[in-house]
């Protein structure tokens, strides 16, 4: 049982190392694009994709592998649909 909390602590300290490293930065939910400004001069607190068009107050904070990951899924739907 003992060693069942030893691992625990140590899965604990490399997640926390994990998130200290990563560099998070803001993307866009539908495109996984970082290319976002605010709408109508961040007054409306909107967010719109130079990329995908999207005009939205959600957007993700991400690190570079889920950014792919969305901007994968994109295209993907993006080839299936045209």
């Amino acid at each position: 049982m003992d060693a069942d909390l030893e691992d625990m602590d140590e899965i604990e300290k490399l997640v926390a190392e994990d998130d200290d490293s990563e560099e998070m930065m803001q993307v866009c939910p539908v495109c996984g694009s970082p290319d976002l400004y605010y709408e109508t001069g961040g007054v409306e607190g909107l967010y719109h994709c130079k990329y995908c068009d999207y005009i939205g107050s959600f957007i993700i904070d991400a690190n570079e592998e889920m950014a792919r990951m969305i901007r994968k899924e994109y295209d993907s739907e993006a080839r299936n649909t045209a």
